[in-house]
């Protein structure tokens, strides 16, 4: 368990944390998440919002504030810190899950 920070404009590459399980609770700020083997979903979150990540699940988080940082505590069923970048090709044009 631990926060991570995402810069203003700012955006993760792709990536997944092996067999873990993730889940991300919003402290503060917005942010879009895309999730996939492309990167083909996509959803807004905020303050307050949380976001769970089945393991293998490959993902991207970014900050769609030019001014502020975007706040998550992260939990991951293991402390071991495991993330593996990948190299997709995101679609252009995700679908949006409500």
């Amino acid at each position: 368990m631990g926060t991570v920070t995402l810069p203003p404009n700012g955006r993760t590459g792709a990536h997944h944390h092996g067999t873990h399980e993730v889940a991300v609770y919003v402290i503060k700020g917005r942010s879009q998440i895309r999730w996939g083997e492309q990167l083909e979903f996509t959803t807004e979150v905020g303050a307050g919002d949380f976001v769970y990540f089945a393991p293998n699940v490959p993902h991207q988080e970014i900050n769609l504030d030019p001014g502020q940082p975007v706040h998550f505590v992260v939990v991951r069923s293991d402390n071991s810190g495991i993330r593996i970048d990948l190299d997709i090709e995101p679609l252009p044009q995700p679908e949006t899950v409500y």
